[in-house]
């Protein structure tokens, strides 16, 4: 039986008035309907909504707001960056592939015609084009402008290991001719022996990442993100570590501030460096260190905290934003002095091996 039948009644012969008969097929009426509603359109669920992007000065997502990673910024001469991402939510979206095994490996090569991003989300399934977009930004950026210098005509070439899982994604080669920069260079990724981390490196055994010099956290992974690095305004440089992992104060400083905007910020602090006037913040931290308050002042390599994943953070990592004394924003990467370590000895000789076998398998036709 029709779930709007009722309605039908008010034509029906039978007692009661008009005005009863039209009152009651008006109150059928809107109840049949919604019956019928509810019925032939059941509620759907409400999908979830990404985390928002931060709004003060001083905090900085990890992850931020949807949009084009990094490397998608890297147009080619009629074309412009998005947002540097950090990696997109693990998980298999509609058309990806089925996680590789362990010991699959996947070579890519491109001509680039277009913008980075849009030639891999051309040649690989959903979000496989997105991380390995993100992964490519964090290693590129050290050799180019994303922004200018991608020009119609270089070459890419990248050996990875596809994974759904973002902890286990990793590229382990990668080859990139600049034609408006005049280079060609490759990046193999090596763990040395006592290193808690891997890192890249160039054919000479030398690190692709510059570190600073005078740096607020020794033992981290990688610069996840730089500052602008996709054409938005990300005050610092997010370094990313493991929760736990100690925090210095690279300069005598005097402590300004200690947990402020928490909500965007979680546990953090700011320090005045005594010689330069240059104020520093540290944010996301995991714990403050003892007796640090304001007031206070630490020496240089002291321990001020822990770095964590608190405030408006989505992954572990520091947040390191440098400000000059009268308050402009600095990139530490340009203000500070920095380094490319270079491996020594087995080390050395262990790193040419593992690069001649990765070299010989990214430039395979």
């Amino acid at each position: 039986m029709s779930l709007l039948k009722p309605i039908s009644t008010i034509d029906s012969p039978g007692g009661g008035s008009a005005w009863g008969k039209l009152l009651l097929g008006l109150v059928l009426g809107l109840a049949g309907g919604f019956l019928a509603g509810r019925y032939l359109y059941p509620a759907r669920p409400k999908p979830g909504r990404p985390p928002p992007a931060a709004a003060e000065p001083g905090a900085s997502p990890l992850r931020p707001a949807p949009g084009p990673s990094p490397v998608a910024a890297a147009q080619a001469p009629a074309a412009a960056p998005g947002t540097a991402a950090d990696l997109p939510d693990a998980g298999t979206a509609a058309g990806d592939a089925p996680a590789a095994a362990a010991e699959e490996l996947q070579r890519l090569e491109i001509v680039l015609q277009r913008s980075i991003y849009t030639m891999l989300a051309r040649r690989l399934p959903g979000r496989r084009a997105d991380v390995l977009n993100a992964h490519l930004g964090r290693i590129l950026v050290w050799w180019l402008d994303l922004r200018r210098d991608v020009a119609r005509g270089d070459l890419l070439q990248v050996l990875y290991h596809p994974s759904q899982d973002i902890n286990e994604f990793r590229i382990l080669a990668l080859r990139y001719r600049s034609s408006k920069r005049g280079f060609d260079r490759r990046a193999f990724f090596f763990k040395p022996a006592a290193a808690r981390y891997g890192r890249y490196y160039d054919e000479e055994g030398r690190e692709v990442e510059a570190r600073l010099t005078h740096s607020p956290i020794e033992e981290y992974e990688q610069i996840t993100e730089r500052m602008n690095l996709a054409g938005r305004r990300h005050h610092g440089v997010d370094f990313k570590a493991d929760e736990g992992t100690p925090v210095v104060s690279p300069y005598r400083a005097r402590v300004m501030r200690v947990n402020f905007h928490t909500r965007m910020n979680g546990n953090c602090l700011d320090l005045r460096y005594l010689q330069s006037g240059r104020r520093a913040l540290y944010l996301h931290l995991s714990q403050i260190a003892p007796g640090i308050r304001p007031g206070v002042i630490v020496e240089a390599g002291q321990r001020v905290a822990l770095s964590g994943n608190t405030g408006r953070s989505f992954a572990p990592h520091l947040h390191y934003e440098l400000h000059s004394p009268r308050g402009r924003l600095l990139d530490p990467f340009l203000a500070e002095p920095t380094i490319h370590r270079a491996l020594t000895g087995a080390d050395l000789e262990a790193f040419k091996v593992r690069a001649g076998e990765l070299s010989s398998r990214l430039e395979s036709k």
